[in-house]
């Protein structure tokens, strides 16, 4: 161990030390002419957006894929993610929950504001965007109070029926959360599976095979800057087999007391599926 430099260092700060305190010069004018050339830049840091919410790849193009950050906005990348370009830089909010890429048609993206990963400095947003353009241009659908979405997903033989699970405000009750449905491509929107202003979708899935069917985890959470509250026995599995026009809170093998959960059916075999949850 070399310490050397903090030898040489050491006598300088002690006699720095025990300098008396000089005076202080006077004030001066600025000329602010000076300024009047001088441009904002960005000077960092350059890979700053919070964490990685969601990644989307495009089927059979394997070059291009979208990636959603925290509180980073929407990039794109069309060479296989060797340069990427952010494409929701002109939105009013950056924090982003959920990317959804319409089956068979990857030009249209829908975009679900505000991160689900309810820490004590997460950021929220405003509602969902939609791009047909492969995310040119955005135009933002409402659900403005929802403020964190988690999952938006699109029915596979019916592009135009669009579901969101919305978890609402992270610190205090409020009625915009539970599962949204439209029938027009979001243009209008139903609020079709609600508990109260205290639980809010956590994870939302739906089956491929048969999209009638459809899985929501609901999720009691508030949280407070010194602490938070997560899981009730209000939350828990439901289940809609009817496109999402009715639910039915799933209860046989799982536990009554639940927190967060994540939820998803089996690509492979859609009779299965996969929770995960804070029990």
């Amino acid at each position: 161990m070399n310490c050397r430099p903090f030898l040489l260092i050491l006598p300088t700060v002690l006699l720095l030390w025990s300098r008396p305190a000089a005076a202080v010069p006077q004030e001066q004018e600025i000329d602010t002419g000076m300024l009047q050339h001088l441009e904002w830049r960005c000077i960092g840091p350059a890979t700053m957006g919070g964490r990685a919410t969601d990644v989307e790849g495009v089927p059979g193009d394997p070059r291009v894929v979208y990636a959603a950050a925290a509180s980073g906005g929407v990039w794109k990348t069309e060479d296989g993610g060797i340069t990427w370009k952010p494409i929701f830089d002109d939105q009013p909010v950056a924090s982003i929950g959920d990317i959804a890429l319409e089956p068979g048609n990857s030009e249209v993206v829908y975009v679900g504001t505000g991160e689900a990963n309810l820490r004590n400095t997460v950021s929220f947003g405003n509602g969902v965007y939609k791009s047909t353009d492969g995310g040119s241009t955005w135009r933002h659908l409402g659900l403005d109070d929802t403020r964190h979405i988690p999952r938006i997903v699109i029915n596979p033989h019916n592009p135009a029926i669009v579901y969101v699970g919305a978890q609402g405000h992270a610190f205090g009750p409020n009625s915009e959360r539970g599962v949204f449905m439209s029938t027009d491509g979001g243009e209008n929107w139903e609020k079709v599976c609600y508990i109260d202003d205290r639980h809010g979708v956590s994870d939302l899935d739906i089956n491929q095979q048969n999209p009638n069917i459809l899985y929501a985890g609901f999720w009691h959470f508030e949280r407070k800057p010194w602490t938070f509250t997560s899981g009730s026995e209000g939350g828990g599995v439901y289940k809609s087999v009817d496109g999402g026009r009715s639910w039915k809170k799933l209860e046989k093998g799982l536990p009554d007391l639940v927190g967060r959960i994540g939820v998803r059916v089996a690509p492979s075999n859609p009779r299965v599926v996969y929770v995960i949850a804070e029990s």
